[in-house]
């Protein structure tokens, strides 16, 4: 073998076992970040409690509670991502548990609710009053920690007293 071949399989090793070194001295927290994982993220164990439609705007009138109407499809790559990180998320899925009325929409299955919606684009969430009454939307992704500050905004009805910048100098 020829002394640059030799070289360059030398430097190729020295860079593997440079990574291997860096990522076992970093906290499992930052390891997962690196592979795409965000900090707070569950197993499959916890999950959202699903409902259908019309069971979901039923409990919520019912319970008194919000809706989160989530428009999704599998194809989509966001709403892969989204239900991936987003909605595995500790905080996220214990304050939706407590707070929310969870439905969700397959718009290759139900396209009649989707046009309904006026859903444009994957993913899309709603977010409606106890009495199904719309509050607003928000189509495409959107990280853990924002979405945890717009269901405690929705939750704590400060869409009546605020826009969404007021009520995040408050929190």
């Amino acid at each position: 073998m020829k002394k640059k071949n030799i070289f360059v399989i030398i430097i190729i090793c020295a860079a593997i076992i440079g990574v291997i070194i860096y990522n076992n001295s970093k906290p499992k927290e930052q390891v997962d970040f690196i592979q795409g994982k965000e900090s707070g993220q569950t197993s499959d164990i916890a999950t959202i409690d699903w409902q259908g439609y019309v069971k979901g705007m039923d409990l919520a009138k019912s319970q008194n509670k919000h809706v989160f109407l989530y428009f999704h499809a599998d194809w989509c790559t966001y709403c892969k991502k989204l239900k991936a990180t987003t909605l595995k998320n500790r905080a996220v899925l214990s304050y939706l548990k407590d707070n929310f009325v969870s439905i969700t929409v397959d718009t290759d299955k139900d396209q009649q609710l989707a046009t309904q919606w006026k859903v444009k684009g994957l993913p899309t969430m709603w977010f409606l009053k106890p009495d199904n009454s719309k509050i607003s939307s928000i189509p495409g992704f959107i990280d853990a920690e924002r979405f945890l500050n717009v269901l405690k905004y929705i939750h704590t009805a400060s869409y009546d007293k605020m826009n969404f910048q007021d009520f995040i100098k408050t929190i």
